[in-house]
């Protein structure tokens, strides 16, 4: 209890805050039934989803049974540049929950029976705080920072792209076929990253999760191959800094390495989890 009037106020309670909104709005949707993937019908609107494992994949044996997403995703009504206001009648939530539905179907170890979903109809202008409040909430949500690339757009022209994490785990998408290994991890590497972001985000939230989550995020990735640098259009040759996990790794996948210009090089090179992350987020 407050020991004097000064200790009374000065903390003032704001029913407004951004941390209090976010916390409603994540237990908005935690309150919503989890439907099963293949059985979500067509209907109107935008706001949050998130996607649970159910299946038996061993990667992901320790969020079975768990009410901690895989991922979780937005669909915004509008972008429109004047303002106008969103048709809540367009399908953009179930969109978007439909786009992974079938990127699912593709992948040679998954399938949509194997996932619920939630969402939640929103306005636009909580989209965005409620999805921040759930990927801290479950920080790290591995499908959005373990493991990009299942939500992200096709790899686009002009450099040489390299497979996500999300990909060399679940292979048999079309638009991954042709791509070369992930740049920075073997798929050992990949299955002891998964299984230490899913021990971190069942972890209580506190400091020390939050420092484990710190030195997650700055966890060093020994590079496995990059494009070398130089001007003009079209891919450039590949630069491999780990000959073994390059070959053994492109095999995997059946990519005819004869078909491709590589050069190894002596001088090992490094990033980090985060910005390897980052990396796939973006090719």
């Amino acid at each position: 209890m407050p020991t004097s009037p000064d200790d009374a106020t000065s903390s003032l309670f704001d029913p407004l805050g951004l941390d209090l909104l976010g916390r409603n709005l994540r237990e908005e949707m935690n309150g919503r039934p989890r439907v099963p993937l293949d059985e979500v019908k067509p209907f109107p609107g935008a706001g949050l989803y998130a996607l649970y494992y159910k299946g038996d994949l061993s990667v992901y044996k320790d969020l079975k049974g768990l009410d901690t997403p895989i991922y979780v995703g937005k669909a915004s009504a509008s972008d429109s540049s004047y303002g106008d206001p969103p048709n809540m009648t367009e399908r953009k939530l179930f969109g978007r929950i439909r786009d992974h539905r079938n990127s699912i179907k593709q992948a040679d170890n998954l399938d949509p029976t194997h996932f619920d979903v939630r969402f939640l109809n929103l306005d636009d202008i909580w989209i965005v705080l409620g999805e921040r409040a759930l990927l801290r909430a479950y920080s790290p949500v591995l499908w959005n920072t373990v493991m990009t690339g299942f939500g992200g757009n096709s790899p686009g022209r002009g450099r040489r792209n390299a497979r996500s994490v999300w990909d060399s785990i679940h292979p048999g998408r079309t638009r991954a076929a042709s791509l070369l290994c992930n740049r920075n991890y073997s798929y050992t590497e990949m299955k002891k990253l998964i299984s230490d972001g899913i021990e971190i985000s069942l972890m209580k939230a506190g400091a020390e999760r939050n420092k484990k989550l710190k030195e997650f995020r700055n966890r060093p990735a020994q590079i496995i191959w990059e494009e070398a640098q130089g001007s003009g259009p079209g891919p450039k040759p590949v630069l491999v800094f780990r000959e073994n996990v390059f070959v053994e790794e492109n095999s995997r996948f059946g990519f005819d390495l004869s078909t491709l210009e590589w050069k190894l090089t002596d001088a090992p090179k490094q990033t980090t989890a985060e910005a390897a992350a980052l990396d796939a987020a973006e090719a």
